[in-house]
């Protein structure tokens, strides 16, 4: 599917240019708008009538009218992608009205199906290998039919070269040989992936023509292919100097040279497919992208289809094979295998933390069955790679690889694996500033497990952010900064509900200072375009200067005159969507769910939250147990002390266990406090007597004379032995004066 963001900058002002288009929607034979035949629309009208319709309407503003046209049209039994793909190319302006209509209205929907279609047409006109075949025939033709046949081969690009290689590997086509070499180098850069696959044909003379066409077309990515012609043994040396030859004409194309041996050039191809660079990338409005293989036996080309958005790492993993058949040892092309191993793996809908085998996500058909798991990867290949992968994901702000890495070094490394003045441990300590929250939150549960003796940078950060996952909670939470009241409240209002906390703020610096002591992340940020003090710009270099809302989903609330400063910021923020200021709960919904998918950021729902809580108290009790380690466990008293209010019973225990381990009357009144309350449950009170009882053992009493009386109250009157038993303990814990401890057992006196 087309991309409609790519027309959105011309944002309003295109709809206004829409309107002059409506005259060349009327039929041109009646000279008819569709009003004329409003009451008549139906089944019984063409493909190219409710197309034609659809549009008019749109354009006018009718979207309610539109849309009936729109379904009308999507369930015509005649409905052709082909046909309608005819009908979008007669009438010019369509396609720039259909993105137009996607990017601002209220049919988009509709629209982007429509579009769906046309594309499926052109799709299918470009791979019919009916189609192909009798255009390369055509090739045989005179000058005028040549000319149409390589314009339509052209057009198929990656999938007409199979059938033209094959071709040339057919001796009863030699009449069309010197036609089809003729017709390669004219392909171009769609050619490209499936030629340099093509280059393992047996055969040399059509090898060496394969090479000529590649080095005509220009492209630098076909170099470690071509390199590799020069270096393989059995290649004859004339095949070398063609290859050599083709590698000079790409230089000399592109203006650039490309140098090295085939190891380091298959790695730095890989590292542009895994950035997805604008020279290796496919077009990525489409859904799926092709991954060609040679096929041996058969002497044929092959695609595999993937889902375009993870054609990028299953290249990169398949450079980084070619890249380790020169030297096995490569870290570099090894640590790149993984990482794009991983992406590729949480592209498909994956839990990138599981190893387990079961899981199933996207098909991949590139991948044997079965197939590891990338956790399995990165674990077997060791803390170093793990960490080399780590690095690459916090230099590329990438959540997802981030926690692939992660994962893998809390199961495999141990302290001195896991920090250490050695260049390549510093991102685990890095990741304690990701501008992921469940990415600073696993590096601070890895570090405090590993029990550190010796202090690293960032080191001060792990229990402040351990203490404040014990508090998160499964909530989205918002800030909008707008000057205007009314408005500005408005948006809270529409936002609020379902989970979600809302800070409005009139200024951009007061939200945001609210929000660092509020909320434990922000989901989304809403800003007007009419800040001031300071403007929106210099607001968004702040937001993002900060590594805690780096990532943060950015929602520009555009007020009338300023959409097209609102329009450049968002296209250079790539974690950024402009909507109009007035917008209704749907379209702020919309808006901040579209752009909350382009960063990639982990969500935190009630689970998630719970278990995080726990994991977090069980390492901050293994680090007052261990006492030891680098970690000062009281910095985090107050968010353990909060936590004794949790519903989850399994966590209060837990940091009442970790409470009685500070030295802190605030910590062991807290827990004395629970143990106390007669609302509380049972198994929790018999559990917290236990840590208040350690308490006062580690660090003597320090309960104040309420609790103490309360304490004597339950110890000698409580109804329920068991309690009456836990409290007894705690009673002696705390080393009653004997007039106190005489009470009790004076009242079983029996005379």
């Amino acid at each position: 599917m087309r991309n409609p963001s790519c027309m959105s900058r011309y944002g309003l002002a295109a709809v206004a240019v829409c309107f002059l288009l409506v005259g060349a929607l009327a039929d041109p034979a009646s000279g008819q708008t569709p009003e004329g035949r409003v009451t008549a629309a139906g089944s019984e009208d063409s493909v190219e009538e409710l197309f034609k319709d659809f549009l008019h309407y749109a354009v006018i503003g009718n979207f309610s009218l539109a849309d009936a046209r729109a379904q009308q049209l999507l369930t015509h039994p005649e409905l052709d992608p082909e046909e309608l793909l005819d009908v979008s190319t007669r009438h010019k302006t369509s396609i720039d009205t259909l993105l137009n209509i996607i990017a601002n209205s209220s049919i988009a929907d509709s629209a982007r199906k429509v579009l769906d279609v046309i594309d499926e047409g052109e799709a299918r006109r470009r791979r019919d290998p009916a189609r192909i075949r009798v255009n390369i025939q055509r090739l045989g033709g005179h000058p005028q039919m040549v000319d149409i046949a390589i314009r339509n081969l052209v057009r198929s690009g990656e999938y007409a070269v199979p059938h033209l290689v094959q071709t040339l590997l057919d001796s009863a086509q030699r009449e069309l040989w010197t036609r089809v070499i003729n017709a390669l180098p004219r392909l171009g850069k769609s050619a490209v992936n499936p030629m340099v696959i093509a280059l393992n044909v047996s055969n040399e003379d059509v090898r060496q023509n394969l090479i000529k066409a590649i080095g005509e077309y220009g492209y630098a990515q076909a170099v470690p292919y071509l390199k590799k012609l020069t270096v393989t043994d059995g290649v004859s040396q004339e095949t070398k100097n063609t290859a050599g030859a083709a590698i000079a004409r790409i230089a000399t194309l592109a203006g650039r040279g490309v140098t090295g041996q085939p190891g380091d050039l298959f790695t730095g191809l890989g590292e542009q497919y895994y950035n997805e660079d604008d020279a290796v990338r496919v077009n990525p409005t489409l859904d799926t992208a092709n991954v060609w293989y040679w096929d041996g036996a058969a002497e044929e080309l092959r695609a595999t289809v993937v889902a375009t958005k993870i054609f990028g790492s299953v290249m990169a993993m398949r450079c980084a094979e070619e890249a380790l058949n020169y030297r096995s040892d490569d870290e570099r092309a090894i640590s790149l295998w993984l990482a794009a191993n991983i992406r590729r793996e949480a592209r498909l809908g994956m839990n990138i933390e599981s190893g387990d085998p079961g899981e199933t996500g996207e098909a991949d058909a590139t991948r044997p069955t079965p197939f590891p798991r990338a956790l399995y990867f990165t674990q077997a290949a060791g803390p170093r790679y793990a960490h080399l992968v780590l690095s690459r994901a916090v230099s590329e702000n990438d959540s997802a690889v981030a926690l692939g890495a992660i994962a893998a070094l809390r199961v495999t490394a141990g302290e001195t694996s896991l920090v250490g003045s050695e260049d390549f441990k510093q991102p685990l300590a890095q990741s304690l500033r990701f501008p992921d929250t469940v990415v600073r939150i696993k590096a601070a549960l890895a570090l405090g497990a590993a029990l550190p003796r010796t202090a690293f940078e960032d080191s001060q950060f792990v229990v402040p952010v351990l203490a404040t996952t014990i508090t998160t909670k499964g909530r989205t939470q918002l800030l909008v900064v707008d000057p205007d009241e009314q408005n500005r409240n408005r948006v809270v209002a529409a936002l609020r509900g379902e989970g979600r906390e809302v800070i409005g703020s009139a200024q951009f610096f007061e939200g945001l200072d609210r929000a660092r002591t509020e909320f434990e992340s922000l989901a989304g940020v809403f800003l007007a375009t009419d800040l001031d003090e300071p403007d929106l710009a210099t607001a968004v270099r702040q937001l993002r200067q900060e590594f805690l809302f780096a990532k943060s989903p950015l929602v520009i609330l555009t007020k009338r005159t300023q959409s097209q400063s609102a329009g450049d910021l968002a296209q250079r923020d790539r974690f950024a969507v402009a909507v109009r200021a007035t917008a209704e709960q749907g379209d702020l919904n919309g808006a901040l769910d579209q752009v909350g998918k382009q960063t990639d950021q982990t969500a935190i729902d009630d689970d998630l939250a719970a278990t995080l809580a726990l994991e977090a108290a069980e390492v901050l009790r293994g680090i007052a147990v261990d006492g030891r380690a680098i970690y000062d466990v009281s910095l985090a008293t107050a968010s353990l002390i909060s936590a004794l209010s949790s519903e989850s019973e399994e966590l209060q225990t837990t940091v009442a266990d970790v409470l009685s381990l500070i030295a802190s009357s605030e910590a062991q009144r807290a827990i004395a406090h629970v143990a106390l309350d007669s609302g509380s449950s049972d198994s929790l009170r018999v559990s917290v007597f236990a840590s208040t009882s350690r308490s006062a053992k580690m660090h003597g009493s320090m309960l104040d004379e309420g609790q103490i009386s309360r304490l004597v109250e339950i110890a000698h009157h409580d109804e329920n032995l068991v309690i009456r038993t836990a409290a007894s303990q705690t009673l002696g814990a705390v080393n009653l004066a004997t007039s106190k401890a005489s009470t009790i057992i004076r009242s079983y006196y029996g005379g």
